[in-house]
């Protein structure tokens, strides 16, 4: 994977590490919350932001669940589809 290196202000590292991720090293709390915003924005699925934290995946959904963070997205579209998906199980002859 590649890598790149960014500024962060002193200001938001202060701040963090008054975060639930404040007791770990400074580049892990920057890759967290950045895997957490990327997955809360819908770009990327909760097995890469788990990935993109370094962290099993089930640890990563229990910070989320531990900060009031959903840990899945469910949204009109889900619904719509699964309204349809309903509609049509619906209508097909029940087996006998």
């Amino acid at each position: 994977m590649r890598t790149r290196r960014v500024e962060v202000p002193d200001e938001l590292f202060e701040r963090l590490q008054h975060s639930r991720l404040g007791k770990r090293s400074a580049a892990e709390q920057v890759k967290i919350a950045l895997a957490i915003h990327l997955f809360l924005e819908g770009l990327i699925s909760m097995g890469k932001a788990a990935e993109l934290a370094v962290e099993p995946r089930v640890d990563f959904e229990g910070l989320l669940s531990e900060m009031g963070l959903p840990v899945s997205r469910y949204d009109l579209a889900d619904y719509e589809q699964d309204l349809r998906a309903i509609a049509e199980a619906e209508r097909r002859p029940q087996a006998s």
